[in-house]
């Protein structure tokens, strides 16, 4: 190769290295997290004759390779609470080799069933998680909900009011954010991007963009100026390679939907990690929470596959496992780590005909909504039906559903009171069929508007969830008999050295806890909320089969 054309391909080489290591050097410590690429322009720095050459691929070589350093000081949260949507025994147990970090977790700490309530559904039971109150006095009992629906206050704002920075990541209920010393980026159900700081926003505006979606939709951000925006707030190299190679294949190949769905799911985990870990050390929450969702999400559609030996779920918890692997990387060894999820899983109930059906809520949310007036929320997990409505109406709302008769003249739903105030209902003939579907009635009306042929959700909610902790004071191999969603918060404010209230039921597990005061409720009377969207994001709400 002549020298002229030896330097500009050492330049195409070394250029791009030394861009890629002046942003992490000047913008995101965590950028060049790829070290194998300072391999291209060390073989060609070899393999060139020329010297100015070689210097110039050398110097781009060396130049990643030094960037490519992670930053060696720990973040300096006290605690940490991972949650993982859905997570089970039954796939984190037997499987150390893949799932190295939780297998080392349960070595180090102490574990044990977390065990979930009814009606079984996330709000609810992550905001019992974050509370330690009962769904009767927080009052979060359906999805279309608010940060500022909650009556009571959660462990967060308990620290905060004791003078601890707080880092919130995606935990539900949590829109609108807050303005706090720390960080708040709102979950899934946000229908807008508001979040504090106001650059995390980035994060929120891709997801509710739809951008990963290939959807033209208005925007604040142009894709490159949001690509910039992510890399600011600590998204990676590795990651946007991910994305790239992503796009490449959506265009060219254009994969399966199950294929789409499980990438698109964990593009966002990989973003979710990259934001949350920078914050983690930049912002310095004293207190902090990462609550990862593609455990659930994708257990919900392909159980089936997983138990088969498909690998939709187990790409999940290998996802889940890194980034428990990155929390405890970024911490040190005496923070305390406590990893929950709201409930486990298992497949979806029933067989052949009598499994293959999901019910509908919208039209018997209307219809409720017409006969009870009010607030009215209805959705669905698996086969089971939650329906939320104001205190003094349940009632009315009882007798309707009770009196709702198919064809025959039979109860068409198995009413019964689950927490928080709210009804449950289950088919009372679990048989559908497609001749049932165009003959049979509800009070009157077509069956169709009340239930479905489907056979895509084979996994549902399951009652044993998990629990985990390591840290400084937590026994090496401990197993503790089985704990309840209500004994977390408590658990969490020991953890801090918090004092849980009079007024929670639960009991604090591992740590010891400081003398309890009487109740923490009058913490939400001043709280302040940036502007907030009304409702929820029903798009994602339907993604997820909550409602139709």
């Amino acid at each position: 190769m002549k020298p002229m054309s030896s330097r500009v391909f050492a330049a195409a080489l070394a250029l791009p290295a030394l861009a890629v290591a002046v942003v992490d050097v000047a913008v995101n410590p965590w950028f060049a997290d790829v070290p194998v690429l300072a391999a291209v322009p060390a073989v060609a720095a070899w393999r060139l004759r020329d010297r100015a050459s070689r210097v110039m691929a050398g110097m781009g070589a060396a130049a990643l390779l030094a960037a490519s350093l992670p930053p060696m000081a720990d973040a300096p949260a006290r605690v940490v609470v991972y949650g993982v949507d859905g997570a089970t025994y039954d796939v984190l147990d037997g499987r150390a080799e893949e799932l190295p970090a939780f297998a080392a977790l349960s070595a180090d700490g102490t574990r044990a069933t977390l065990t979930s309530m009814e009606p079984m559904f996330s709000p609810l039971l992550w905001t019992t998680i974050a509370s330690g109150r009962t769904p009767e006095e927080h009052g979060v009992r359906g999805f279309r909900v608010h940060s500022d629906d909650c009556r009571v206050a959660r462990f967060w704002d308990v620290a905060e009011a004791a003078g601890r920075r707080i880092g919130l990541y995606k935990w539900l209920v949590d829109y609108p954010p807050r303005k706090v010393e720390g960080f708040w980026v709102p979950s899934w159900l946000a229908p807008a991007p508001e979040t504090w700081p106001a650059e995390l926003s980035a994060v929120k505006e891709l997801e509710l963009s739809k951008r990963m979606r290939r959807k033209r939709v208005e925007a604040s951000h142009s894709t490159p100026e949001l690509a910039w925006a992510l890399v600011r707030i600590g998204v990676r190299l590795s990651t946007l390679t991910r994305a790239v190679a992503w796009s490449v294949e959506e265009r060219l190949a254009h994969p399966d939907p199950v294929r789409a769905n499980v990438q698109m799911q964990l593009l966002r985990g990989w973003i979710d990690r990259d934001v949350f870990i920078t914050q983690l050390h930049t912002l310095a929450p004293d207190v902090a929470t990462f609550t990862y969702y593609a455990t659930d999400g994708l257990a919900h559609l392909y159980w089936d596959r997983h138990v088969a030996g498909g690998d939709e779920v187990m790409s999940a918890y290998r996802q889940a496992d890194a980034i428990l692997a990155d929390i405890r990387a970024s911490i040190s060894e005496d923070a305390r780590l406590i990893v929950v999820s709201d409930h486990g899983f298992k497949p979806m109930d029933g067989t052949g005909l009598a499994g293959q059906f999901a019910p509908l809520t919208e039209r018997l949310r209307a219809r409720i909504a017409d006969a009870v007036g009010g607030s009215v929320d209805v959705s669905k997990v698996g086969h089971k039906l939650t329906v939320a409505v104001d205190a003094d109406r349940l009632e009315v709302a009882r007798a309707l559903l009770v009196g709702l008769t198919d064809a025959q003249g039979d109860a068409f739903y198995r009413v019964e009171d689950t927490a928080g105030g709210t009804l449950g209902l289950t088919l009372a003939d679990e048989t559908i069929t497609a001749e049932r579907l165009g003959l049979d009635t509800v009070g009157g009306e077509p069956i169709k508007d009340y239930v479905a042929l489907t056979d895509a959700y084979t996994g549902t909610h399951e009652a044993r969830g998990v629990f985990l902790a390591a840290g400084d004071g937590v026994p090496r191999g401990g197993r503790l008999e089985a704990l309840s969603l209500l004994d977390v918060a408590p658990t969490v404010l020991a953890a801090a050295g918090l004092p849980a209230a009079s007024n929670m039921p639960g009991r604090a597990a591992v740590w010891p806890e400081p003398t309890r005061v009487d109740s923490h409720d009058r913490l939400v009377l001043d709280l302040e909320w940036l502007d907030g969207d009304a409702g929820v994001d029903e798009e994602r709400l339907r993604a997820l089969g909550y409602v139709q």
